[in-house]
């Protein structure tokens, strides 16, 4: 499934302003179960160093990992 117009990567977005001078803003990510290698792809765009994220956001990217590993489990049986 694609999404029209949406681009993975790097936005050049600060929406809480930089967290230090190694901070390269707001970046864009896909996850996605790939039931061909049964594994939960994280697809950034781009070579990252580092991710932070919000307490929220934390959460947000904990509670789709578990629904895609889930996704993955189910078709296995």
């Amino acid at each position: 499934m694609k999404i029209k117009d949406f681009k993975l990567g790097a936005t050049e977005k600060f929406p809480r302003g930089p967290v230090d001078e190694t901070d390269e803003g707001e970046l864009r990510l896909a996850l996605v179960a790939d039931h061909q290698q049964a594994i939960v792809r994280l697809i950034f765009g781009k070579q990252i160093s580092w991710l932070g994220l919000p307490a929220r956001e934390a959460r947000d990217l904990a509670r789709i990992l578990v629904e895609k590993a889930d996704e993955l489990d189910r078709r296995k049986t």
